[in-house]
């Protein structure tokens, strides 16, 4: 019996579908080799002796990648183990907001000083260089479309492709914007954890408390930040949270004098998360504002050996 017209053409539908996933997954593997390749530099942890420099250690690990047009560095230290820390950066601080110092501090990548001595794992640096003064877009986009999100998304696969790690070997990390970032990547890929420093987390809440209501505009394409309408993106995390499981681990450190984040989202946030079984260590301070100064190696590292705990249900497999 020879086949129908709409048969022959929902056949042809299909053959053309699977022809575009083979193109579209041909694509997506040939950017991530090309990040992998880009990547090349000294091939374990050995190179990050002596004394810190900044600009050595730029020149040493910093690679570009161009996506969807769109120039991107980041920075991926190897260490010794199949570990991956992936650090988002944060806004470049009010300091940064001067335009003369603008040029200088656009792009820079926080806390790789910190992790130079940190052989026991890789690192990988991630900055966000877009949207209002080029200064950050909580690592989604601009207008609506989340080509940073995207880019991220290629950046963090290559680098874990090329140390070999898996999500329940990979830990988020980041401070403010960038524990923005560290947290919703954590759910979003299903990492083993994520470590959160002051972290902005409803991104309504921030535009109104923390100054940054031009950012979140720039993100959104619209000025009316606070419209609920808006609140699958700047409550994107919240929504995450009630979605995903088992949910990451979560290490929190917050100061309690820090207004409009720690009693407004931070604490919610907490509350949620335990309230879906998911572990949370918080490490909460009297004073100490918008700032990581409790942020120390020392409890980054005892951060990230919590959030590779296994999890119950997987030791239970």
């Amino acid at each position: 019996m020879r086949p129908s017209s709409a048969e022959r053409i929902a056949f042809r539908l299909r053959a053309l579908r699977d022809r575009v996933d083979a193109l579209v997954n041909r694509r997506a593997a040939a950017r991530r080799r090309l990040l992998i390749d880009a990547a090349t530099g000294p091939p374990s942890s050995v190179s990050r002796t002596g004394a810190f420099d900044y600009e050595r250690a730029r020149r040493l690990y910093q690679r570009p990648a161009t996506l969807e047009g769109r120039l991107y560095n980041y920075v991926l230290y190897p260490g010794d183990s199949d570990i991956l820390c992936v650090h988002f950066s944060a806004f470049f601080g009010e300091w940064g907001e001067q335009r003369g110092v603008r040029a200088q501090f656009a792009g820079y990548f926080h806390r790789l000083r910190m992790f130079w001595p940190v052989s026991q794992y890789n690192f990988l640096f991630l900055c966000d260089t877009f949207g209002a003064d080029d200064n950050g877009t909580y690592y989604k986009g601009e207008s609506g479309d989340f080509f940073v999100e995207r880019a991220m998304d290629e950046i963090i696969s290559g680098a874990a492709d090329r140390v070999g790690a898996e999500p329940g070997r990979t830990v988020a990390l980041g401070s403010s914007m960038g524990a923005t970032g560290a947290i919703r990547f954590a759910l979003r890929h299903r990492f083993a954890g994520a470590v959160a420093v002051s972290p902005h987390i409803d991104l309504d809440l921030c535009a109104r408390y923390q100054g940054r209501q031009r950012h979140v505009a720039a993100l959104l394409g619209a000025d009316d930040v606070e419209d609920p309408v808006h609140f699958p993106v700047t409550r994107e995390i919240r929504s995450l949270v009630s979605e995903v499981t088992p949910l990451p681990r979560l290490v929190i450190q917050s100061a309690r004098d820090d207004t409009g984040v720690h009693a407004e989202q931070v604490e919610p946030l907490v509350e949620q998360w335990r309230s879906r079984g998911g572990f949370v260590r918080t490490d909460f301070h009297d004073t100490g504002g918008h700032t990581s100064d409790y942020a120390t190696p020392e409890f980054f590292v005892a951060a990230v050996e919590e959030c590779l705990v296994p999890q119950p249900e997987a030791a239970a497999r």
